[in-house]
């Protein structure tokens, strides 16, 4: 598998010859409860891009791009270990690192997202890209990608959808880095805590800071998560995710 910050200019160059679609990822660093790590989006972003990729790399010449490990997270600040960046910013960062991949030659960029306060950053760079280069570009949250999974994963596991912090990432680190997962803390909770299970609406909405605290910073019920459900998710979304990635490569 090619991975962009392990090749030398020469070899980046030769693979930007081959046409290669390059995939940058982009994740957040904010708070996940008190059980899992602040880096959470980055490890779920990356690990769905490796997998997808060694599958991808079957049919297609395809680059594991940088990270990008910083998105909007304002709304998390009432916790510790958040950095966000702001709308502009971030923006400008994903325009930037795109500028960066095409000088090296490449021509075909997707931006693959783990973290819902990034989505419609990421859809309105990629737009942008567009009408200013001649490249082709894409841009997408990783569960927007996933189809029917969650009514086929709720089906055989009982899971909630992605949420924040709750069952369904904290399965996903269990499958991932097991050993970032605090599971003494996961039982204990906070006492008076209100469960939600946070959906991603098409209409763009904020969580006010007060939601957040009765949440105590996560969603519904993270003491359900499962190893198996997160081998699940990898599974299934990787093999979406690879051929939505061989489709865009040979719609150019």
């Amino acid at each position: 598998m090619y991975i962009w910050e392990q090749m030398t200019r020469e070899e980046l160059q030769s693979v930007s010859q081959k046409d290669s679609l390059v995939v940058i990822t982009i994740g957040a660093m904010e708070q996940h409860g008190p059980h899992l790590p602040v880096n959470t989006d980055n490890l779920i972003v990356k690990e769905i891009a490796e997998r997808s990729i060694k599958k991808a790399n079957e049919t297609i010449p395809i680059v594991l791009g940088p990270n990008i490990p910083f998105g909007f997270s304002p709304h998390h600040f009432i916790y510790a270990g958040t950095i966000s960046l702001s709308v502009q910013t971030l923006i400008t960062v994903l325009k930037e690192v795109v500028e960066g991949v095409t000088k090296s030659g490449f021509t075909k960029i997707f931006i693959l997202n783990s973290h819902g306060g990034n989505d419609e950053m990421i859809r309105l760079a990629a737009k942008e890209i567009s009408f200013e280069k001649d490249i082709q570009i894409g841009a997408a949250s990783y569960w927007s990608l996933m189809g029917n999974c969650f009514d086929i994963l709720r089906e055989k596991h009982q899971s909630y959808n992605v949420g924040h912090a709750g069952q369904f990432e904290t399965s996903l680190v269990l499958a991932i880095a097991e050993q970032l997962v605090r599971y003494d803390l996961i039982l204990q909770g906070k006492k008076g805590r209100e469960i939600f299970d946070l959906t991603f609406s098409s209409v763009v909405t904020s969580k006010p800071e007060k939601i957040w605290r009765q949440m105590d910073g996560y969603s519904d019920e993270p003491w359900k998560a499962k190893k198996e459900l997160g081998e699940s998710v990898l599974t299934f979304i990787s093999d979406v995710i690879s051929e939505e990635w061989i489709t865009f490569y040979n719609e150019s």
